[in-house]
Formats: structure tokens, C-alpha cells, sequence
């Protein structure tokens, strides 16, 4: 065989499949061993010896092993080219029922991605084997890699999903080939040039100036030559495993008003944990967990019967039940602001397929909470006699009139909960559309950062907006100039009947030097941001990019919002503190 010593020789005859085990503690090196001591010779015999998972879940992180077989690879040679090697799994979710007929280009989902990490060395095992006759010997080198996939269900629509892995290995060059390489990367170094087809005239002195030349393969038809096999820097997985996936549990949150005649806007989550009937096994949840981002929680659900864990069979449904409590302070008036928050939700469970099979699955995922206040239920239609087109539809809930005892410890100036900068700002325009901005209150100059904007359409009709950030300026002294008598005009001839100059060139320098400046302290990189539609009672959620340009307290003039479907504007002006400053956050 050629030798290994080029690089494009060392993946020649390499192999590379894909292993999922049953058992994740399983000695792979003693069942490769094994395989080769019962004379298995190919990769797929070697590994059909190993029990694989028949069934996988979703929201699983699976062990996965990637498995590369050399040929005649010394250990000189392995540990040469091993740290140029990238090896990388990709896990697809597709149908095989799919006709091919029906839909040629078969429907697939990367469901994940990953490559291999670098800093930990692969299991090596050698097979060292004789030739039939007296052709020598030679070996097989093993190779091993551990990755962990996480399984996340895919974004399309499949009927029976199942998944297949495709590992592939990539021979990067080395560094000292990237550095000595051409700085002409289209002429090769050590090939000849083309013969010249006017060397004869090379000493004819009618050409002074420059010698001619032309090449020969500008007028010969030039055959490329053609190796007999080409060097070899990136192989694939040939055999791809098809698994079949199912959903071992669904989740999902629930919110619903605790009393909408309080002055604190309380909020109570549900959160379903449901097993699928698609196994046959237990499932072990041991892990409920959810934050607000600025609120208290308190669990409803800590009683004997729901401590974690719990031990649940196919078709069980259980519901963790929270009561939400946001915090605002004496700068939000709750009755006509939109409080937003945002929820993190984390769910972890194990299934029980054996005693050396047991997989984890784990559900993570954030939401908004709208703590908005209730509208008057009471304040009924418009009467027949009076009738205004700008008549609210209903009046909100003032916290003020409800005497609730909490209400003054909420709005106190001194609590602790609450710091002197806002961090958040909550806006109800007259359109029926309330927008809350959130964002840090602290930044660093000459570093981007973002504001979160969430907009709920409350109006009875489907609505589209645009989003507009208009900076502040330095205003100009609006006070015109006061008319003065030039000093060409001061003249005691009367008798001369010269008008006075309307101002002198001296004023007019003095006033374009005395102008004030013109310059931003801080921009907007979200130039236009569209929202919409948005149907009646939904909500949007996008990101306002800003970039501080000086120290200090900043600010925006505006953030304009426009209805694109009746271009009315509205000009925003209530929006979170903004303090910039020249050290990291």
C-alpha cells in the first residue's frame, strides 16, 4: 500500500461508523476485542456484535460512539496526523415510510450537530493480522470517540419520525503548510512553463523595448494529466443506523388570575407534566424548576403526595401549581402599564427501560408572564345617546381604590426589592396597544447592547407596526438674533442716502462659531423593526440593538410606533434609565 507518510493517504482506506449502546457504561474495548478474537473483519460485523438502542427519545441526551478503522497505520503515524483530525456527528430526524415516489427529495431535520472535542484522546485499539500466503502481515487500527447528542425535537411536521447518524472526519493541514505555502495559489510551485513560440526572436533588435513572448498552450490543445487516485482529506459514514424516536413525555404551562379585583396582579401557574403512552416503562421525574426574572414565586404544590420524585406510569398527568407575584415599584402605575416578566422553566426525569438502560430526558424553555391589571368588567358598552369614536372599550382596575394592605409597601420609596435606575418601562398608547421595554440599566461605552420590547395588541382588530428609535439632539437656541447697526453703516453724512447693512460679517462669524453642536451620544442599530400582524389578545417580542457613544445618563427623544395599515404614529417617551460608563459589565 502507499505509503502514509503523505497526508492524502492517511484516510485512504479508513473506515467510519456509528455506535448507540444500550448500556452507556458499556467497555467498548472489550467488545471490539471480542469481535476480533470470534475473527469478525469488517467494521459492520465488528460492531454488530454490540447491543444497540432500538428505540430513542426525544429531549434525550444520548451517548453516541464514532468508531474510525485504519489501515496499516503505524503508532509513528497515528500520533502525527490524530491532532489534525475533526470528527463530527450529525443526527437527522426523517421518515422512512416516506415514498420515494411521492416526494423524491426525502424530508429531513438536523436535530443536532456537534463536533468531537479535541482535548480528550480517543480509546486506540490494534488488530495485528496474517496475510493468506506469504503476502506478509499487516493491521487495523481502532478508534473510539465519545460525543453526547442532545435530541431536541425537530422543527418540522414527521409522521414517524425516525433518526439516522452520519459521522464524518476531516484532515486539516498542518500549520507549517498553511505558512510556506504559494503566494500565487494558482501556479503550482516546481512545474515548468510553457515553451515560448517566440524564443528565436529573442534576439532580433526590432523588439527594443521587451522581448516577444507567447506560450506555447496559448495555440496547443493542452490534456490536463490526471492522477490515478486522488488524495484523500474527508471521508463519511456509509452505513447509516435508522432509530426509531417517539416523545417520552409532553409539557406545558397554564396561567390564570388569581382575583381580579386585587391590587397586587397575582398570577397562578400550572405546570403539566404528562408521560406518553408510547412506552411501556416508568418514568422518574426529579427535577420541577421555575424562576421569574423580577417576582417572588411560591409553590402551591408541597404537599406529601408531589415531593420529588415521583414515580410516574404511562398516560399519568401531573400539575405543579405556583402562584406568581411581580415586583414593580413607585415608578410603575400597574393600572395602565403592561408588566411583562420572563419565566424559566426547567423539567428533568429518567425512564426505567432496564437495570443498565436507564436515559434522562430534560425540557428547558422560557415564556413571557403579562401581569397587566384587569379591565372593569362593570363599565358595560357605550349608551345609545352618547356616542364618542374614542371611547375605550372598558376602564382598568385602580389599585388605589381597592384599599389593598399590601398597596403601600409595594409603592414605598425605601424598598430594597426595587434599585434607583429602571431597569423596565411600560407604555399604553391610544391605538388599544401596550409596549414594555426592558433592558440594563448600566452599560459600557462603545459596546453594543439590547433592549427586550414586548407589544401586546389588546384592540379588536388584527394590527401592524413599525418600530422606530429616534435619538436626541442638542436643541438650538430658538431665540433669533437681535438686529445690530453695522460698522460700515455708522456714518455721520446724512446727506448720503445708503440703507443700513441688515448685519455685519463679523456677527455672522461670531454666531457660526458660537453654534452649539450637533452630535449623537447615542444611536440605534435596529434602523426600521416590523411587527406583525398581530391578531386581537397576542403578543410579539422582539430586540431594540442600541450603541452609547458617551459616558454619562443617555437617553432617546423617542421610540416612535407606527400602524402601517393607517400610518398614525405615536411617540414613546417613557423608557428605561440608561447610564453608560467605560468599565466591563
Amino acid at each position: 500500500m502507499p505509503g502514509l507518510e503523505i497526508p492524502g493517504e492517511f484516510l485512504r482506506y479508513a473506515v467510519l461508523d456509528t455506535v448507540v449502546p444500550h448500556a452507556p457504561g458499556l467497555d467498548i474495548e472489550g467488545a471490539l476485542t471480542a469481535a476480533l478474537e470470534d475473527g469478525a473483519d469488517d467494521l459492520p460485523s465488528v460492531l454488530s456484535s454490540i447491543p444497540q438502542r432500538s428505540l430513542l427519545f426525544f429531549d434525550e441526551n444520548l451517548p453516541v460512539r464514532i468508531v474510525l478503522r485504519l489501515a496499516d497505520c503505524s503508532d509513528t503515524v497515528l500520533k502525527h496526523f490524530l491532532p489534525r483530525l475533526d470528527v463530527r456527528l450529525d443526527v437527522f430526524a426523517t421518515d422512512p415510510a416516506e415514498s420515494v415516489a411521492e416526494n423524491p427529495t426525502p424530508t429531513r431535520d438536523l436535530i443536532f450537530s456537534g463536533l468531537v472535542s479535541g482535548e480528550e484522546d480517543p480509546l486506540v485499539v490494534f488488530n495485528e493480522f496474517e496475510f493468506e500466503g506469504d503476502e506478509g502481515s499487516g493491521n487495523h487500527v481502532y478508534l473510539v470517540w465519545n460525543i453526547d447528542a442532545f435530541l431536541k425535537r425537530p422543527r418540522i411536521r414527521i409522521q414517524n419520525p425516525s433518526l439516522f447518524f452520519a459521522a464524518s472526519a476531516t484532515l486539516n493541514p498542518s500549520d507549517a503548510s498553511l505558512q510556506d505555502g504559494p503566494e500565487d495559489e494558482y501556479i503550482p510551485p516546481l512545474v515548468p512553463a510553457s515553451t515560448n513560440i517566440f524564443q528565436s526572436l529573442s534576439g532580433d533588435k526590432s523588439f527594443p523595448q521587451k522581448e516577444p513572448f507567447l506560450p506555447a498552450s496559448r495555440l496547443l490543445r493542452v490534456v490536463p494529466t490526471t492522477a490515478n487516485e486522488d488524495p484523500i482529506f474527508n471521508i463519511q459514514q456509509q452505513n447509516s443506523h435508522q432509530i426509531r424516536v417517539v416523545p417520552a413525555a409532553s409539557a406545558r404551562i397554564r396561567y390564570s388570575r388569581l382575583n381580579a379585583y386585587t391590587g397586587v396582579p397575582t398570577t397562578i401557574a400550572n405546570v403539566d407534566f404528562e408521560v406518553t403512552p408510547f412506552l411501556n416503562s416508568e418514568v422518574l421525574l426529579d427535577k420541577a424548576d421555575i424562576r421569574l426574572s423580577e417576582g417572588t414565586i411560591e409553590s402551591l404544590s408541597d404537599i406529601p403526595g408531589l415531593s420529588l420524585p415521583l414515580t410516574c406510569r404511562p398516560r399519568d398527568d401531573v400539575t405543579f401549581v405556583y402562584k406568581l407575584t411581580p415586583e414593580y415599584g413607585p415608578e410603575t402605575n400597574p393600572s395602565s402599564t403592561a408588566m411583562v416578566s420572563t419565566l424559566d422553566i426547567s423539567l428533568g426525569a429518567v425512564i426505567h427501560l432496564s437495570d443498565d438502560c436507564q436515559p434522562r430526558i430534560s425540557m428547558d424553555w422560557k415564556t413571557n408572564v403579562d401581569f397587566s391589571m384587569a379591565l372593569n368588567p362593570t363599565f358595560g358598552g357605550p349608551s345609545p345617546a352618547l356616542q364618542r369614536p374614542h371611547r375605550p372599550t372598558s376602564l382598568p382596575m385602580t389599585p388605589g381604590n381597592l384599599n389593598h394592605p399590601n398597596q403601600a409597601a409595594l409603592t414605598a420609596p425605601g424598598n430594597p426589592n426595587r434599585s434607583s435606575l429602571r431597569e423596565r418601562a411600560y407604555s399604553v398608547t391610544d391605538v388599544g396597544v401596550t409596549i414594555s421595554f426592558s433592558g440594563p440599566s448600566r452599560v459600557q461605552v462603545g459596546s453594543p447592547f439590547s433592549w427586550d420590547v414586548f407589544v401586546v395588541n389588546r384592540s379588536s382588530v388584527p394590527r401592524k407596526f413599525a418600530l422606530i428609535a429616534i435619538p436626541r439632539r442638542k436643541r438650538v437656541d430658538p431665540r433669533g438674533h437681535v438686529a445690530r447697526p453695522s460698522s460700515s453703516s455708522l456714518s455721520n453724512r446724512k446727506e448720503d442716502q445708503v440703507a443700513e447693512a441688515v448685519t455685519d460679517e463679523n456677527i455672522v462669524h461670531a454666531m457660526q462659531k458660537n453654534v452649539a453642536g450637533q452630535e449623537v451620544e447615542l444611536i440605534s442599530l435596529s434602523t426600521d423593526i416590523r411587527i406583525g400582524p398581530l391578531l386581537p389578545g397576542t403578543c410579539h417580542s422582539t430586540e431594540l440593538t442600541l450603541f452609547p457613544l458617551a459616558m454619562g445618563t443617555l437617553q432617546l427623544e423617542a421610540v416612535r410606533l407606527i400602524d402601517v395599515n393607517t400610518n398614525e404614529t405615536t411617540d414613546i417617551r417613557d423608557l428605561p434609565d440608561i447610564v453608560a460608563d467605560d468599565q466591563p459589565r
